[in-house]
């Protein structure tokens, strides 16, 4: 079994990430080679192959910050990743040649985003949750599930004239716009416009973006994007001051009904943390948790250390970001948030 560091696209690849369960957007050659355009990051896509046969692939993505070091994601800027194989002898391979690759290059770890676990001694993150819905032509079957609750504040958004518009690169600024807002006022660095532009280019037929409007301005958006049928609702936001008309609870029914009627056989909400906010609204829509398993490879002798937020020390940092003008916050964020896969 041999493994290459694949510098240019094959087919064959995309053909193989297609046949395999559980596979995402992320997995595909393309999506590497979106992140290293957007971000400059270096990118390795393994591909295992008998002869001419395909028979793994893990894409890596080194991310070197001087403020959170050096390190290998599978897959950066997915909720998704890991190695994708068809046998033991595959995973172990690929696992072989990520560890050598992280040496060669300095790094202190790799991370990989698992749906199963890996069968190493590695460490392990699973505080989090998917969020995964069952989707149904008829979006009404759905409708019929929901409780009371949800539907009364579906009608109340529409009572209060709100409406929802769906398209491309056309309603990226609306998005932005409302989506920066919310990630100044949660103290989050915000990406650079041009990933979501880059998304959108490079995977035009499978993103959508989802604008509420009340009175023509936009109040609330969501950015999805879909794979082997399944959509991946990946940012979402709203104008907290519209919150008491609903405009996340519209939102979210507009994107089930267009996804059912195109077809789609699951919605995946995201990522949560179980018994959050978040996690909470997500199930009142009948989706169900679905385990992350995030494991971590170190270098010897290094100990992880995992950004995280909530965390005493980065408390403070984050009350300082939310104080800065919000014109600012556009233009710092895609500075530090490159490094925050």
């Amino acid at each position: 079994m041999e493994v290459d560091i694949c510098n240019s696209y094959s087919p064959e690849y995309d053909e193989f990430v297609k046949r395999m369960p559980n596979t995402k957007l992320c997995h595909l050659f393309a999506w590497a080679e979106m992140v290293m355009r957007t971000f400059g990051h270096k990118s390795f896509y393994l591909v295992a192959r008998d002869g001419n046969q395909v028979h793994g692939v893990l894409p890596l993505i080194q991310i070197k910050s001087h403020i959170f070091g050096n390190r290998l994601v599978s897959q950066a800027f997915g909720n998704y990743g890991g190695p994708l194989a068809n046998g033991p002898d595959v995973f172990e391979a690929l696992y072989t040649r990520a560890v050598e690759l992280a040496t060669e290059h300095g790094c202190e770890s790799i991370e990989f985003r698992n749906l199963q676990p890996l069968n190493y001694d590695l460490h392990s993150q699973t505080d989090k949750v998917s969020m995964l819905l069952p989707l149904n032509p008829d979006p009404y079957q759905l409708w019929r599930n929901f409780n009371k609750h949800t539907r009364k504040h579906i009608r109340k958004a529409e009572k209060s004239g709100l409406t929802v518009v769906d398209g491309g690169l056309d309603l990226l600024d609306e998005f932005y716009e409302v989506w920066t807002i919310r990630m100044h006022q949660l103290g989050t660095p915000c990406y650079p416009r041009k990933l979501f532009r880059n998304i959108m280019e490079t995977f035009s037929e499978q993103s959508r973006v989802f604008v509420v409007r009340l009175r023509g301005s936009p109040v609330g958006v969501q950015f999805a994007y879909y794979f082997n049928g399944m959509v991946e609702c990946r940012w979402a936001a709203t104008r907290i001051e519209y919150n008491p008309l609903s405009p996340n609870t519209l939102l979210c029914w507009s994107v089930i009904r267009y996804y059912c009627l195109t077809g789609m056989s699951w919605l995946d909400f995201g990522r949560s943390t179980i018994g959050s906010g978040q996690y909470k609204f997500k199930k009142q829509w009948g989706s169900q948790p679905v385990q992350l398993h995030y494991q971590y490879w170190t270098y010897p002798g290094h100990e992880l250390s995992l950004v995280k937020p909530n965390e005493p020390k980065y408390k403070r940092k984050v009350e300082l970001w939310k104080k800065l003008p919000l014109w600012a916050t556009r233009l710092a964020g895609p500075y530090l948030s490159c490094s925050l896969p």
